[in-house]
């Protein structure tokens, strides 16, 4: 099976900042129809993370990793976890207040939203940093 885990993982990337910033506007602005566009992309988002993530895993499987990028391989796995862990949590709770922001808890959506956000771009440097800088998942070819 090929790799697609570097064709999946820009989905969630744009999907969730751009949830992130539309919620953020919406409520800056009092614009429910930026709320609307925010869940959806939330939605997209995390079911994106999590075809990514899946994707990844089966990866690490198949892919050669250079000794030198274990340790990037690790953080990056982490902080995969840990921002698809902020974004399910949010998901769910989002589901469970109807599919919008929950009533009165805008702080903790936002620390919690801003966070995975964070995390998400974070993550996504570790694996930038595995391909470009060590090669990881990349075949050489040779020039004649």
């Amino acid at each position: 099976m090929p790799n697609i885990h570097p064709v999946l993982v820009h989905f969630p990337i744009a999907l969730l900042t751009l949830s992130f910033l539309c919620e953020a506007a919406g409520l800056l602005l009092k614009r429910g129809e930026l709320s609307a566009v925010g869940w959806w992309a939330q939605l997209a988002g995390t079911i994106g993370l999590a075809a990514a993530a899946v994707s990844g895993i089966l990866a690490g499987g198949s892919v050669n990793i250079p000794p030198a990028a274990k340790p990037y391989l690790e953080t990056h796995q982490e902080i995969a976890f840990a921002a698809a862990t902020a974004f399910a949590v949010l998901l769910f709770w989002r589901i469970a207040s109807g599919t919008r922001r929950p009533p009165g808890r805008d702080a903790l959506f936002f620390a919690l939203f801003a966070a995975g956000v964070i995390a998400l771009w974070a993550g996504a440097w570790y694996g930038g940093e595995m391909v470009y800088r060590f090669g990881t998942g990349v075949q050489s070819t040779r020039v004649p």
